[in-house]
């Protein structure tokens, strides 16, 4: 009996408890509280206007700077061959910038076209050096294996990889032909970038060696015979010294021979 009138006396507490009384009714809202909830309703707006700014940039309906479009215009021009990516980014402060609808843009050096550029933008008279990160992406030449020093170049030695060129030290090669047949001055590491500092032509012409010289000037045309005094591949400069002890500069020709302007 008196297990049972503790269990009634349980239930008779859980259920007039305040918290259960509030269940299956609603709640009347004091005006202090309501004017608190009114206070968070622009909170739960500008949630929306953010999501909503999110969505509108990820469809990308919002142009660009007009400044970055026509200098990103500007520099693609810069190229012989367009590449695979080009990105301008302004670094220079919107304050220090000048405003005008149609600047006119020069490259104080045109040595370096990407990474770190200063740019010249001139407004009528007035004249100010943006200061931009170029970020190109284009393929280039590298090794697809080791290459040992002194070792020719075949086809199956090189291989096209696509990348930032603005973060390579040094230009990299985009003429296969060229590269095919060359020879390592250096040894190559496996996926480098080949650069023309580590190769060089096959010598057709080699110090020491006997060559024909050849020489044309108007009505008349001379051959002689010489001794080359450095290596050179086609199309570079030899010195020659001629059997009569007089030291000539010509050019190496395909077949060998050595051409001397007059």
């Amino acid at each position: 009996m008196k297990i049972t009138n503790q269990r009634q006396e349980v239930r008779r507490e859980i259920f007039h408890s305040p918290d259960v009384r509030r269940q299956g009714r609603r709640e009347k809202v004091r005006p202090a509280e309501r004017e608190s909830l009114k206070g968070r309703r622009p909170s739960v707006i500008s949630l929306g206007r953010w999501i909503a700014a999110c969505l509108l940039l990820s469809s990308g309906t919002c142009a660009a700077d007009p400044l970055t479009e026509q200098l990103t215009a500007f520099m693609q021009k810069q190229f012989t061959t367009p590449p695979a990516a080009l990105e301008v980014v302004i670094t220079t402060p919107l304050q220090a910038r000048l405003n005008c609808p149609a600047p006119q843009f020069t490259l104080p050096s045109r040595n370096r076209i990407w990474g770190n550029v200063s740019v010249a933008m001139v407004c009528g008279a007035q004249k100010r050096y943006l200061q931009t990160e170029v970020k190109v992406t284009d393929r280039y030449l590298v090794a697809a294996r080791p290459v040992a020093e002194n070792q020719t170049l075949s086809a199956e030695d090189i291989r096209w990889q696509t990348g930032r060129l603005d973060l390579l030290s040094q230009l990299p090669l985009t003429d296969r032909q060229w590269a095919t047949g060359s020879v390592a001055e250096r040894p190559i590491g496996s996926g480098q970038p080949l650069t023309a500092a580590m190769l060089r032509r096959p010598w057709r012409i080699k110090i020491g060696q006997p060559v024909q010289v050849s020489a044309q000037g108007e009505g008349f045309a001379i051959q002689s015979t010489g001794k080359a005094l450095n290596n050179a591949a086609v199309n570079d400069a030899l010195q020659v010294r001629m059997d009569s002890g007089q030291t000539l500069n010509g050019r190496v020709m395909p077949d060998g021979s050595i051409h001397v302007g007059l």
